[in-house]
């Protein structure tokens, strides 16, 4: 009867994951057209946005969590996103694709960015507990980080950002006509993948309780795999266009958001501490993941299909792990 019951909710889990990653597809295409429609100035915003909108499933489940007082599974699932964002978001696009381009003078952004979402996960690790006030503290990092990244553009960047900016423009108006059109869609498909994480989360609560997993266990592995498909397909469409920048801020933009925005998000709203400790054993494929990235941005300049092994390697690691070792 169980395993009846654990098949059935592995396909109703997969049909709901299925219908979140289309529904946030949509809100990504809208976010960036509604960029576009109402002239949102430059580029730098578009990708605020866009790496907002491909964290819209991990948001979906925060709040569904917080209502439902399963806040350890949006916790996993953020921090297991973290992992997924830079092992397969850019090991499985290198992998197939051979390599990502990394130019000198994007150090300057993808520096601090890399830095700030290192400092933010060893914060949240070594406090182990999260409380209203950490949760505060790491939503004010990600708007100051935010902040430092706008201020540190240069004239010629802003010139480039509006040139591209208005080819954004145009772009849009293929799509729509009417600005209240954008965002009536924009709205819907935000509707969308707030209902369909609803019932992921409901199906992965009774996976975890057939399959023994806890909480944690399943938001770190099969919600974060699920909730980071966006960024996988941004992923592959921005490497193989050999748009690398793209696909770099792709990875780094949703780790920096979600290490400090969501959840501190989750933690200021939460009416309960949440427990960090029963993830602390992803912490090494994280940081080994970093690693291989900042290998890679601050001395080769590139990485090559030797990284992208080396980071899918880590996340089959990191998934067995969880999934077979810790339970």
């Amino acid at each position: 009867m169980d395993g009846y019951l654990i098949f059935l909710y592995g396909v109703a889990l997969l049909v709901s994951f299925l219908a979140l990653w289309g529904s946030s597809s949509l809100s990504v295409r809208y976010s960036i057209e509604t960029a576009g429609k109402f002239r949102l100035t430059t580029l730098f915003v578009g990708f605020v946005l866009i790496a907002i909108s491909t964290g819209f499933p991990e948001l979906s489940v925060v709040i569904t969590s917080l209502f439902k007082g399963v806040q350890g599974i949006s916790a996993g699932d953020i921090l297991g996103s973290n992992v997924c964002d830079v092992s397969l978001v850019l090991g499985l696009p290198i992998l197939i694709y051979g390599k990502i381009l990394i130019k000198p003078e994007e150090n300057k952004d993808a520096g601090p960015m890399f830095f700030v979402a290192i400092l933010a996960m060893l914060l949240v690790f070594l406090l182990g507990t999260l409380v209203r006030t950490t949760g505060l503290f790491l939503i004010l990092i990600y708007f100051i980080a935010l902040w430092g990244l706008w201020r540190n553009r240069t004239k010629e960047e802003s010139l480039e950002e509006e040139r591209e900016h208005k080819k954004v423009v145009l772009d849009g108006d293929i799509f729509l006509k009417t600005k209240f059109g954008i965002l009536l869609k924009l709205l819907i498909s935000l509707i969308l993948v707030l209902v369909s994480s609803e019932f992921v989360v409901r199906f992965a609560i009774k996976l975890t309780s057939l399959l023994h997993l806890s909480l944690e266990t399943v938001g770190a592995t099969i919600l974060a795999v699920g909730t980071s498909l966006p960024e996988v397909t941004l992923g592959l469409q921005a490497v193989k266009k050999k748009e690398y920048s793209l696909a770099l801020g792709n990875s780094l933009g949703s780790v920096l958001e979600q290490g400090t925005l969501l959840l501190g998000i989750l933690a200021f709203a939460s009416d309960k501490p949440i427990n960090i400790h029963p993830l602390r054993g992803l912490a090494p494929f994280m940081f080994i993941s970093f690693a291989i990235l900042g290998f890679g941005i601050f001395k080769r300049k590139c990485l090559k299909r030797l990284e992208g092994g080396i980071m899918i390697l880590v996340f089959a690691a990191f998934m067995f792990y969880y999934l077979f070792w810790v339970r």
